[in-house]
């Protein structure tokens, strides 16, 4: 059991590492940077892979790893990468300095105006496909349920039972109804606010949408 539970430990660890023993022994602290900020980690994470190579006997370097960080923050830091992390509605981080922070947050909510919208549509269509699912099942337990079937002191819970489901069929169709005119109103918002952020994009980013 003791050697049992060191091994689950060990790999509880593993799972939480930063680093992996490879990228500690490759010794590459530079590209470990660029990498760690082209994803916009921030700087501070090279404390975590120090602990972790720390483990293997492996000191890391500081200075190599932030210049290294410092190229990665001109790869996150455009605004045609701020742009589609907005659009795919990924939350950014802020690691972009005054000078690039401007035009990389603005490209930033235009691309979130694009997901928001679009996110709109797709909650409202989720929501009436799970009305319709519902009433699926209701319908069905409704057309499988027979009061005359059941003991005479259940009957009047079973058709009590019945009311319910016919009431929830129809108060679903009712939110269903409104659902699609609802539907309707925000895919006529989304056309007017792909048109307006695609012709932006196009304007920020030469050769967008071709």
């Amino acid at each position: 059991m003791a050697i049992a539970g060191g091994a689950l430990l060990a790999l509880s660890l593993a799972g939480c590492e930063t680093v992996s023993k490879e990228q500690c022994q490759a010794g590459d602290w530079v590209a470990l940077g660029r990498a760690d900020a082209s994803v916009g980690h921030p700087s501070s994470r090279i404390e975590d892979i120090m602990k972790d190579c720390g483990r293997h006997g492996i000191t890391p370097d500081p200075q190599a790893y932030y210049a290294g960080w410092q190229e990665g923050v001109q790869i996150y830091c455009t605004p045609l990468n701020g742009f589609n992390l907005g659009r795919d509605g990924t939350s950014k981080s802020n690691i972009c300095p005054p000078a690039l922070g401007g035009p990389f947050d603005y490209a930033y909510q235009l691309g979130y105006r694009l997901w928001s919208a679009r996110n709109e549509v797709r909650q409202l269509e989720d929501r009436a496909r799970s009305l319709e699912s519902q009433i699926d099942r209701d319908r069905f337990s409704l057309n499988t349920t027979d009061c005359n079937g059941v003991k005479p002191e259940d009957r009047d819970n079973c058709r009590r039972n019945r009311d319910r489901l016919r009431d929830r069929i129809d108060d679903a169709r009712f939110e269903i109804q409104d659902l699609r005119w609802r539907i309707l109103q925000k895919q006529q918002e989304l056309q007017a606010t792909e048109y307006a952020v695609n012709t932006e994009a196009a304007r920020l980013f030469p050769g967008y949408g071709r």
